[in-house]
């Protein structure tokens, strides 16, 4: 795990002073930085810039922007995830723009021409050097192969990699340091946060994932005429640019909700995104209108892989299971599927949690989409789950997002539709297929394989477990958290009582020492000046009770362990590097 060097502190001065104008000068409180000098003048001479009315996720998503392409990148990365941001904040982060100016083509070039192994005339008939689209990590340059047709070529932004590596180190420490003192909504500790971002950045800074994904996108619709996939030129891509196919069309986000061909590419996009999910079990997790090209011969064209989700058969049924629960409305099927399959932190009302899933499900049935609220999806259920500290793995919440992104693109075209009456064949299908007699006999031959290994097993585990309990090896261990608090408490209680008792007895030992002031052999009070040093040993005992009863939360070994090993690795950087 990376964590900040001493080379990043002007980097962190910057973002301090950001942080600040924009009145969040508490979370740097909470991180303890602003102790440092340097840190804390920085953030002195930023003048704080809260404009009436702005919300909190408004200003932070400005923060964002200001910081630049990591930290605008992490705010799309979170707004993909309603496990771990609330909503009010992913409606923010859902305008982040990744528009950026382009990096200059002497760079540019530079780079494409080191990623051939050759000359870009060699390679391309032409190459423009303005990009079609430019990125935080990324631009799009349209080109021609020397007897080939024209391609799209995808180009890694120069130095990016260094700079998404300096700011990680710089959001680990941070992460670190607020670890505990700072209270987040749901089940992501800040540490957690960063990891899961470090993860999704990194698979978007190899081109080659990109391109893989890209390719199995492409054999899963191999067969389905309204979809198209844009090839990927292996001969020519590496993990910093990607040469593919380019698509004769427009974007789905230039079409009108009049025209004629809407409704066939909103059915389109319905059909493709069941199959990814529950045909596939691979599906584009970004799929919003620009990434959906609509070609000349009227087929629905998929762009960039870079953000896609994997299910696996486990899975796949789990989602059959919620869909058909969605569509017959059944809240006690899908309260305990969604507790089942998440990781629980703490005990769960489940009472409740079905109460409100059956409020949730009620608004869906029979109404349109525009009579809705913008949040009605998937979504909802997800951060339902993260408010009663279900932990669900990370691909659902992925899904949960690109469905809301579905659900937007035919709101906006088709707004009268009702959503529930457009899956409901397609849930009729999959359960049925689902309990056909192929299905259930395999799962069936399943179970008992399973079982047959765990009979085969059970002798002489069971001989184990008796051996062990003869010669006393066996022993059993309860954990109690409210018993361990109580034993915290009493630690605490003790430690203290001790202090008192030993001030108290110090403080008595030097009053008698400082009455029997007098003159020793050589002239020298030894008496009084013991006496002295024993009152103040008081006094100093004295204190630490105090302070103990004051901040005994925050002075527990374990704790001061960890604040001095994030020091340390501010200070001292990761030298493994």
């Amino acid at each position: 795990m990376a964590h900040i060097d001493v080379r990043d502190l002007g980097r962190l001065r910057a973002i301090t002073s950001v942080l600040v104008r924009y009145g969040f000068g508490s979370l740097l409180d909470a991180t303890g930085l602003l102790d440092d000098p340097e840190l804390a003048e920085a953030a002195e001479s930023s003048t704080v810039h809260t404009a009436a009315g702005r919300s909190w996720a408004a200003r932070l998503r400005q923060v964002l922007v200001e910081l630049g392409p990591t930290f605008v990148k992490l705010g799309q990365v979170l707004s993909v995830r309603p496990d771990i941001v609330p909503q009010v904040l992913i409606e923010e982060l859902r305008t982040l723009q990744d528009d950026v100016p382009p990096a200059p083509w002497d760079e540019v070039g530079a780079l494409v021409r080191e990623e051939l192994h050759a000359r870009i005339d060699d390679v391309f008939e032409d190459f423009a050097e303005t990009p079609v689209a430019s990125a935080s990590i990324a631009q799009v340059h349209f080109a021609t192969l020397r007897g080939g047709g024209p391609v799209a070529v995808k180009v890694q932004r120069p130095g990016i990699q260094a700079t998404i590596r300096s700011d990680l180190h710089i959001l680990y420490t941070l992460a670190h340091l607020v670890e505990g003192r700072l209270e987040l909504p749901g089940v992501y500790t800040p540490v957690a946060i960063v990891q899961e971002f470090e993860q999704a950045i990194r698979q978007e800074l190899d081109f080659l994932q990109e391109a893989s994904a890209a390719e199995r996108f492409g054999r899963d619709f191999r067969d389905v005429d309204q979809v198209a996939v844009p090839k990927v030129l292996r001969r020519y891509s590496s993990s910093r640019l990607m040469v593919m196919e380019r698509l004769s069309g427009r974007p789905l986000s230039t079409f009108s909700r009049g025209d004629p061909a809407v409704a066939e590419l909103c059915n389109a996009l319905v059909d493709a995104t069941i199959r990814q999910v529950f045909d596939h079990g691979f599906f584009h997790a970004d799929p919003h209108p620009g990434n959906l090209f609509v070609l000349e011969d009227g087929r629905l064209g998929f762009l960039d892989f870079g953000l896609c989700g994997t299910l696996t058969a486990e899975m796949r049924d789990t989602l059959i299971t919620v869909l058909s629960s969605l569509v017959f409305q059944d809240a006690e099927t899908l309260a305990l599927t969604i507790y089942r399959v998440g990781g629980v932190e703490g005990q769960v009302d489940l009472r409740a949690f079905r109460s409100e899933i059956e409020r949730m499900m009620q608004k869906y049935h029979g109404a349109s989409l525009s009579d809705l609220s913008t949040t009605a999806s998937l979504v909802e259920f997800v951060e339902l789950a993260s408010r009663y500290q279900i932990r669900l793995v990370p691909e659902y919440a992925l899904l949960a997002r690109a469905a809301s992104i579905v659900d937007g693109i035919l709101r906006g075209f088709v707004p009268d539709l009702d959503p529930v009456a457009l899956v409901r064949p397609h849930a009729s299908r999959l359960v049925t297929e689902r309990l056909s007699p192929e299905r259930v006999a395999a799962d069936a031959l399943k179970v008992l394989v399973q079982a047959q290994d765990g009979l085969r097993g059970l002798p002489i585990q069971l001989n184990q477990l008796l051996l062990d309990l003869e010669r006393g090896r066996l022993s059993i261990i309860t954990r109690d958290a409210e018993a361990e608090r109580d034993r915290e408490l009493l630690a605490d209680a003790t430690l203290r009582l001790s202090l008192a008792l030993c001030a108290v007895a110090t403080l008595i030992s030097g009053a008698v020492l400082l009455a029997a002031w007098s003159p020793a052999p050589y002239g020298v009070p030894v008496a009084g000046i013991v006496g002295l040093i024993a009152v103040g040993g008081a006094g100093a005992l004295w204190l630490g009770l105090v302070a103990h009863t004051l901040l005994g939360e925050h002075l527990r070994p374990r704790s001061l362990r960890r604040q001095a090993l994030a020091v340390l690795r501010f200070f001292l950087g990761d030298r493994r590097r």
